[in-house]
């Protein structure tokens, strides 16, 4: 008896040991929007929040299941006074009176695990001249 409660208790032991740690940093989260600030003919202002810092990206184009544009913002975001982080990008080049789907990203930031993806939006570019 005394044998196999060792023996269970051994391999007890090293399970735990050989485990592998679980992460207990959260994923990244979005806080807030994305919305869509300003709208020009040829660009767009997308904003959005998080928790931490990170990458922002926007990833967009004409047909919601091609999304194979991307624009971008240095790593980090704006830390406001209620503790979250505001991201900014610009999406420029665009053509005119078209509409746009978009998704918006935020890479993974200092120690959060991964990344937050928004749910697909839309925008129309204005007339233009």
């Amino acid at each position: 008896m005394k044998k196999n409660a060792m023996a269970g208790f051994i391999a007890m032991v090293l399970f735990l040991f050989a485990a592998p740690a679980q992460n207990s940093a959260q994923a990244e989260r979005i806080t807030d929007g994305p919305q869509v600030k300003q709208v020009t003919a040829t660009s767009a202002e997308i904003a959005w929040s998080t928790e931490t810092p990170g990458s922002s990206i926007v990833r967009y184009g004409t047909n919601p299941n091609a999304l194979s544009q991307t624009a971008e913002q240095p790593w980090g975001g704006k830390r406001e006074r209620n503790g979250d982080y505001n991201h900014t990008v610009w999406v420029k080049n665009l053509t005119p009176n078209t509409p746009y789907y978009f998704i918006v990203q935020t890479g993974q930031g200092k120690g959060t695990g991964t990344g937050a993806q928004s749910q697909m939006q839309e925008f129309r570019t204005g007339a233009g001249r």
